[in-house]
């Protein structure tokens, strides 16, 4: 089953999406210039791909968003996402720096 919700941080929105497979659930969080990822996610895949995307390792939307970033893509890092960062700041500063360069 997937499970869509819309997310609304500041003035943000978001796509919350969970897929709940047979032996673990996925999820993760994304908008149109970036994605944060739980662990079921392969990063080089979005990176391939030039993805601003960052990796949470704790459960559940709650955990996406309040736990610490363990990797992310190298677009993400040139975004200025660093390790230690949480989720939901990471996602306000991509959005945050693409409105303002346009």
């Amino acid at each position: 089953m997937i499970e869509l919700k819309t997310l609304e941080i500041e003035t943000f929105r978001f796509i919350d999406i969970t897929l709940f497979l047979p032996r673990w659930t996925c999820r993760m969080i994304v908008s149109t210039k970036a994605a944060l990822v739980d662990e079921s996610w392969d990063l080089g895949v979005l990176e391939t791909k030039q993805i601003a995307a960052f990796q949470v390792l704790k459960p559940g939307k709650d955990g996406l968003l309040n736990g610490k970033i363990t990797a992310m893509t190298s677009t993400a890092a040139r975004l200025g996402i660093y390790i230690g960062m949480s989720g939901k700041e990471a996602l306000l500063k991509v959005m945050h720096e693409k409105t303002e360069t346009g």
